[in-house]
């Protein structure tokens, strides 16, 4: 194999598949990628053999077709510190690769390509179409609320449901609950029901923020693909029962505030400054036009700050987590948001126009 491809794409291409590549194995094939000169395009894959990824590159000359597996570490860390060379060779001597720049020559010591396990290719024809900044916005209101480690493995990924020309994604840690609904162009070729990974989640959520492109997903039995016009990224589905979300939505509510995003989000990062592990929590006091959100905590001191609202409802007083509450407002994408309150015990709804619903849990500072 032999082959001369642009720099920048091969940073690219190694940026998001190198995130596959498995660190910790007893494989050491796992901990490389495959590289496969064909057709006028060099494929670069990776996979970890819960999550794979094939990532073409047609900015590439080839001279000679052929077949690399070399340690994406190795590689990765040549190509990051090659980024003044316009392009880089690979050449392959056996089982090793010899990587050439303007002023520099690289021989990395590989395996035999033979040895890689199979990555999945997307086949014809996927179960429907999503843009990709839809379905950027849609992970970013969902991927921060799953559990990041749980007895509960189900609650690890996002609930994607896809019905007629509906996307929905819950993510829920046990604790909040983010729930985003999205519109589909045209109507998806099956019902799907499936729990994607965080990991993958993530990944998606990269490739889809670079552009403007329509992006195609393919759910199976067992696992989950999604095509770009330059890569495809697949992985298992999480097994399990994911909990029945609409049953912890508040039907109704005693009290509603609406209240500025930017000016809630900066009180709560305020208060919160005055907060510490043993009391981890803000208090907030809805009554009249503004809610005062106070913070105590020993040995540290004390915050009070207020902001303006729009309230109706009898007067209330609730407490709150102010990183769940942050990482929504965060997120959110409008000017103003709406929290739905019923008693100091009970779950609060923070909505945020007609497509997010984010439930949270308040909590007891005694």
């Amino acid at each position: 194999m032999k082959v001369i491809a642009q720099t920048a794409a091969l940073q690219d291409a190694l940026g998001l598949v190198g995130s596959i590549v498995a660190t910790r194995t007893p494989k050491p094939v796992l901990q490389c990628v495959k590289l496969i000169a064909k057709d006028d395009v060099l494929t670069i894959l990776a996979t970890d053999l819960e999550a794979g990824a094939r990532y073409q590159i047609a900015a590439v000359q080839i001279e000679q077709e052929g077949e690399a597996l070399i340690p994406a570490d190795r590689f990765g860390g040549i190509v990051r510190e090659s980024s003044d060379e316009e392009s880089l060779t690979i050449e392959t001597d056996k089982e090793a690769a010899v990587i050439r720049g303007a002023g520099s020559r690289f021989k990395i010591l590989g395996y035999d390509p033979g040895e890689f396990p199979a990555v999945a290719e997307f086949g014809e024809k996927g179960d429907f179409k999503v843009p990709a900044p839809l379905l950027a916005e849609m992970i970013s209101k969902t991927l921060f609320a799953t559990a990041k480690a749980h007895s509960h493995y189900a609650i690890s990924g996002v609930l994607w449901e896809a019905s007629g020309k509906k996307l929905q994604l819950a993510a829920t840690d046990a604790h909040r609950l983010a729930l985003v609904k999205g519109s589909l162009g045209k109507a998806v070729a099956k019902d799907v029901t499936a729990i994607v990974p965080g990991k993958l989640m993530g990944l998606i959520q990269r490739i889809a923020a670079d552009g403007d492109e329509t992006l195609e997903v393919r759910i199976d039995e067992n696992q989950i693909m999604v095509r770009t016009s330059r890569a495809v990224l697949m992985s298992s589905l999480v097994q399990g029962n994911f909990p029945k979300y609409q049953d912890v939505i508040p039907k109704d509510c005693q009290s509603k505030a609406t209240i500025n995003t930017g000016q809630l989000e900066h009180r709560v990062r305020q208060a919160a400054l005055l907060t510490n592990e043993e009391s981890r929590g803000i208090r907030l006091a809805f009554a009249g036009d503004q809610v005062t959100l106070t913070s105590r905590a020993p040995e540290a001191g004390e915050a009070e700050v207020t902001c303006p609202m729009k309230f109706d409802g009898p007067e209330l007083e609730i407490a709150f987590n102010p990183s769940f509450l942050l990482e929504a407002l965060r997120v959110v994408g409008t000017d103003e948001v709406t929290l739905e309150l019923s008693a100091a015990n009970k779950p609060a709804v923070l909505r945020a126009g007609s497509d997010f619903v984010y439930v949270l849990m308040p909590v007891d500072l005694g």
